[in-house]
């Protein structure tokens, strides 16, 4: 009979707990496609690579390094990188991405009320000196003697000043758009050149041939002075 009652009192019972329980809510979990996974195992590998240029130079940078560091393996590697020509020549270009972006970042950041060419040498020079720099290094130096990645290093290379120029023109263009007398376009030249050669200089870790910091504040001396000589020389005489 008590048997009877308890199974009676549960069937009753469960339809109000059921209501009374908060409803489960659906896991959604969102799916990547195809594309994105790829997106994401080659943006793994390229910063695999970037990371491996910079600490272990070239020559270490090997396709199984590089799979260890990205967490996966070779064939996966291999599937979307054949050789290693096809990865250096895939990082050049995301080299040449980083470049890119940290020049924009460096002039966008730059103060209006400072100095614009001692604060865009100083900003340029800290993106020289940076890890980007080191790793475009490591692949330039290489490919003096490997001509499939020298093809790939100059395209990209002529993308990048294409872009720093259109930089340039639009910071120091005349009213009208033409050059400013006081700001030729071989000025940007002539800084990357100092740049790039201080760079290079200090790839040996605790060799420094060069007092870097009085130099670049000699050049920036050196630019106001001729800056000046050329605004002074654009100008219309006097009657």
């Amino acid at each position: 009979m008590a048997s009877a009652q308890a199974r009676t009192q549960a069937r009753t019972q469960a339809p109000v707990q059921a209501r009374t329980q908060p409803p489960v809510q659906a896991r959604t979990q969102t799916r990547r496609t195809q594309a994105q996974r790829t997106t994401e195992t080659r943006r793994a590998l390229l910063d695999a690579t970037f990371d491996a240029l910079v600490e272990l130079g070239y020559r270490a940078t090997t396709t199984t390094e590089v799979a260890h560091r990205a967490g996966l393996s070779l064939g996966a590697l291999l599937h979307h990188f054949p050789t290693k020509a096809d990865l250096l020549a895939a990082a050049v270009g995301h080299a040449f991405d980083r470049r890119l972006e940290e020049y924009r970042q460096a002039m966008a950041a730059l103060d209006p009320a400072a100095d614009q060419l001692d604060a865009s040498v100083d900003l340029l020079w800290s993106m020289f000196s940076g890890p980007t720099s080191t790793a475009w290094l490591e692949l330039w130096v290489a490919a003096r003697t490997d001509p499939d990645l020298a093809a790939a290093v100059v395209a990209v290379d002529r993308q990048f000043m294409a872009a720093c120029k259109q930089l340039y023109a639009e910071m120091y263009s005349a009213e009208d758009g033409s050059d400013d007398p006081a700001h030729p376009p071989i000025g940007l030249h002539l800084v990357y050149a100092l740049l790039d050669g201080l760079a290079l200089s200090r790839l040996i870790h605790g060799y420094e041939p060069h007092p870097t910091q009085e130099v670049l504040e000699a050049f920036k001396a050196m630019s106001h002075i001729t800056i000046a000589a050329l605004q002074q020389a654009s100008e219309p005489p006097e009657d």
